[in-house]
């Protein structure tokens, strides 16, 4: 009976530790909506936790950008559908040029942006990525994973061509 006691008290510290320790990742990393014109103009230049395909890339292939000869409006449905198809994700802010999702691991709850912001550029729509961790120094390779799948999803769609 002693060790099936000390059984339950120790699951019970493991459950309770675990309870903490999601509840302080929430609140040292409180959500923070980006609105389309505070989107990020660049990562930290020694950063290992933030993808940026921009005007300033960095990491993710050093893409500047996502051109697509289609309009505005059917390129952003894109955007969220696959968002919306991704696990553990949520749309938190959406405007016809910019969705700012949340990405949450799986087990420790840990929050990542996923910033996508459009203009129009000579009737071609281009989009520009930022992807990053809102705690700690690295991510694993996650973001830049996840830039990757996003980048591969839309180059294989055929979008059908209308000026921006």
């Amino acid at each position: 009976m002693e060790i099936s006691n000390r059984l339950k008290v120790f699951s019970f510290y493991v459950i309770f530790s675990y309870f903490i320790l999601i509840l302080s990742i929430k609140v040292l990393g409180p959500s923070k909506l980006v609105y389309p014109d505070d989107f990020p103009e660049s990562c930290p230049d020694d950063s290992i936790k933030c993808v940026m395909i921009g005007p300033i890339p960095h990491r993710g292939d050093e893409l500047t950008e996502l051109r697509f000869n289609s309009s505005m409006e059917k390129v952003m449905i894109e955007v969220n559908n696959w968002v919306d198809s991704e696990p553990r994700t949520e749309i938190i802010g959406e405007w016809e040029n910019h969705t700012h999702a949340v990405f949450t691991t799986q087990y420790l709850r840990f929050e990542d942006d996923f910033i996508v912001n459009g203009h129009c550029e000579d009737n071609f729509t281009i989009l520009y990525v930022y992807s990053s961790s809102r705690l700690g120094i690295s991510d694993l390779g996650l973001n830049e994973d996840r830039v990757e799948k996003f980048v591969n999803y839309l180059s294989n769609l055929e979008i059908p061509k209308e000026d921006c």
